[in-house]
């Protein structure tokens, strides 16, 4: 199981940041991509949605009026995440009752020097635009203000836990649970997309993806989905096996 796991910083600026207007996703630095180690696993650091309920359970914050002045100030707040691409990952389990188990956790000391490294990244980012206030949502970290050493906040950054009672991780790209791959013991599907121990059932979406894409994964999943109704067709017309079209020809 691979997530793109991602942290967030939350930063605040003079004026409106009218976050509401125009696309979402509007902005990607893909400077990062490559990883410390040049080897392909990196993170974006993207813009996101102004997302007002999670910001407003997650931003940390010590008193009731701190919480109300960020509030207060939201629309003047703008977002950003490093969505990473992991060398690590997680699994699906079954339980006794039958149901799915997913586990994740961050292990692979690589995958958390890039986290670490996108959350410095971000805010280095936010203070040369001109942010007045900068946040990790890190539970009892404080933010950064102006006037404030900023490298030792970014130091407290690289410091900070990726876990419970840490940073909080956010993630929307579940891949690579059914992976395909060539040998059954190690992947659900043949690289066709065709399950190794029952013919007939293809699976064409991101659970099949070997490996976590480098970028948001929706235009590769309408590709892998295309390829995979193809080898469909194509191990249909091998077999004889009719398809919708060859008896609708036929009829």
């Amino acid at each position: 199981l691979r997530l793109h796991p991602c942290t967030l910083i939350f930063a605040t600026y003079p004026e409106d940041q009218q976050a509401w207007w125009g696309p979402p996703h509007a902005a990607v630095v893909d400077e990062f991509d490559q990883g410390l180690e040049n080897d392909g696993y990196g993170f974006l650091i993207e813009g996101a949605q102004y997302t007002t309920g999670l910001g407003g359970s997650a931003i940390p914050f010590t008193t009731a009026e701190q919480h109300r002045e960020l509030m207060a100030g939201y629309a003047n707040g703008s977002i950003t995440i490093n969505l990473t691409r992991e060398r690590g990952g997680g699994q699906v389990l079954i339980d006794g009752d039958g149901q799915s188990m997913p586990i994740y956790s961050l292990t692979d000391q690589r995958d958390i020097d890039n986290m670490h490294f996108g959350l410095e990244q971000q805010a280095r980012l936010h203070q040369a635009a001109g942010a007045n206030q900068i946040f990790a949502l890190a539970t009892g970290m404080p933010g950064w203000r102006v006037g404030d050493d900023f490298e030792a906040f970014a130091g407290r950054l690289n410091r900070i836990p990726l876990r419970a009672g840490g940073a909080k991780l956010f993630a929307a790209h579940q891949m690579g649970s059914c992976r395909m791959g060539k040998d059954p013991a190690e992947s659900v599907a043949d690289p066709r997309g065709e399950l190794h121990d029952t013919p007939g059932v293809w699976i064409g979406d991101g659970s099949a993806f070997p490996t976590p894409s480098g970028t948001n994964p929706m235009i590769t999943i309408m590709a892998l989905a295309s390829r995979t109704a193809e080898k469909i067709l194509e191990d249909a017309g091998a077999s004889g096996r009719e398809t919708s079209e060859t008896v609708e020809a036929r009829a």
